[in-house]
């Protein structure tokens, strides 16, 4: 697949890219600092790309985002925000037809999620944390490096939907619901259930938190 980054943070760009190729098999990624450049595409050759990402030094300016449609290109278009951003633009960029937003500061790995889910990379089966070192949700196998780890039915469910929330928090209450169809438990089966996932997984990546719950650790 073939992204169009277009960020005039060279540094920014650089981790990006940098995230993009560690987290999963090679993207063509084309990175610009300028965004004037994308009016010297050839028009024909926005098509080949699966998804912009886009920091605009006037968000609510359409010229560029009415080129890139006008061209035939239909797929999703992410909008990176400078921190220092007016909040009276969100109102007018929520009616333009950007796909998904992100405002800095952020980290690197946070955009990555953001781009997956765009481009339905993860389609809620294979989670990646690098390339040997993936979760394939469909037939419960923790992959690592060589080594194929099978999970039992809710250890595998459990890892998914922290995957799928990232490194969001997911409460008692929510496990509760996705994993045990709202069955009434006590919490202390959830730590057990935790308990048997961590001592199968070689690498440690879920996180608990005090007093709410787990995430994946970023």
């Amino acid at each position: 697949m073939k992204i169009l980054l277009c960020e005039p943070d060279r540094e920014l760009r650089k981790e990006i890219v940098d995230q993009l190729n560690k987290y999963r098999l090679k993207i063509n990624i084309k990175d610009i600092g300028d965004e004037k450049k994308i009016f010297e595409e050839e028009v024909s050759s926005l098509n080949l790309f699966s998804l912009f990402v886009l920091n605009l030094s006037d968000p609510e300016d359409t010229k560029i985002l009415n080129f890139i449609r006008r061209s035939g290109a239909t797929v999703p278009i992410l909008l990176i925000l400078e921190k220092d951003v007016s909040p009276h633009i969100f109102r007018k960029i929520y009616y333009l037809s950007y796909d998904d937003v992100i405002r800095k500061d952020f980290y690197p790995q946070e955009i990555i999620f953001h781009i997956y889910k765009l481009c339905d990379i993860w389609n809620d089966d294979v989670f990646f944390i690098s390339k040997n070192v993936y979760f394939d949700y469909k037939n419960s196998i923790f992959v690592y490096n060589d080594s194929d780890i099978h999970l039992g039915r809710k250890e595998a469910l459990l890892l998914k939907f922290l995957f799928v929330k990232n490194s969001h928090v997911v409460s008692f209450d929510e496990i509760i619901y996705y994993v045990y169809d709202n069955e009434v438990i006590k919490e202390e089966r959830i730590r057990s259930l935790v308990r048997q996932l961590r001592a199968k997984l070689p690498t440690s990546i879920i996180q608990t938190v005090k007093g709410e719950g787990y995430r994946i650790k970023n």
